[in-house]
């Protein structure tokens, strides 16, 4: 089963358009730019091969994509909520998914790479927070100001099914946008995975 990967050139081009985001939304003083740069070009999106985000790399893609979407659908409905501004909404993106950098690493269990396509695991972390709460508490804790409503968002994905189901009439739009957003970038990449394993 073939996986996709980022080449150097490729991932050089996911750092500009990121980095690039960082800056534009006030975010990039409170990372230093060469360690992030580094741990992102190694971080995968996800543990499993089928996902399309199991690779060095992969997180960056996801991120950036994930935020292009994000962006298309703010324009489309920016008629009918125009409190939901570009900033906010970049910031949300470009922090949500950076805990994975830590909360990754290649799995070291070879049958359950060889029989699950388990290509990560979960690391060792301190505290039992999901990844949302991670990246929010992460960035708070580099001196980021989130809003209650940036908050939600970024931790949006943390609630499973049901939770989110109950929960759908009280959410904002900045959350709603943010969900389907990742939803979009996750289907186009395993679409693109799948596609690569049919040639």
């Amino acid at each position: 089963m073939k996986n996709l990967t980022l080449s150097e050139e490729n991932f050089n081009k996911q750092w500009v358009t990121f980095w690039g985001n960082m800056q534009a939304v006030n975010l990039a003083e409170h990372w230093d730019e060469e360690e992030l740069k580094a741990q992102l070009k190694v971080a995968a999106g996800a543990l499993s091969i089928e996902t399309g985000l199991a690779y060095p790399g992969a997180l960056i893609s996801h991120i950036n994509l994930f935020s292009s979407i994000a962006e298309r659908i703010a324009k489309m409905v920016c008629g009918t909520f125009p409190n939901v501004t570009k900033e906010q909404l970049l910031k949300v993106c470009l922090i949500q998914h950076l805990s994975k950098i830590e909360m990754y690493e290649p799995n070291d269990n070879q049958w359950e790479i060889d029989k699950r396509g388990m290509l990560y695991k979960f690391a060792e972390t301190e505290g039992c927070l999901k990844f949302g709460e991670r990246s929010a508490l992460n960035a708070m804790n580099l001196g980021v100001k989130l809003s209650p409503i940036e908050f939600e968002a970024i931790c949006s994905l943390d609630k499973d099914g049901e939770e989110a189901k109950s929960r759908k009439y009280v959410v904002n739009i900045l959350t709603t946008i943010v969900r389907q957003a990742n939803e979009l970038a996750y289907a186009i990449e395993r679409e693109r995975f799948n596609k690569l394993n049919e040639e």
